[in-house]
């Protein structure tokens, strides 16, 4: 699979974040953005690579 470069933009508060996390890891911006870009998809996905956005509970009014 071919990689793609993507631009994105952060707000001040993130961009600083991402720094100082950068800083602390001693990894560059971009790993600690590529990093946090999966945990978040693995947190959404289950063990079959399947959406579980659908499972969330509808609350009733």
């Amino acid at each position: 699979m071919k990689k793609k470069r993507i631009s994105i933009r952060f707000d001040d508060r993130t961009l600083m974040l991402l720094e100082e996390l950068s800083n602390k890891t001693s990894v560059k911006v971009s790993v600690v953005v590529r990093s946090l870009v999966m945990k978040g998809i693995n947190d959404i996905v289950d063990d079959a690579g399947n959406l579980k956005l659908d499972e969330k509970p509808i609350q009733e009014q």
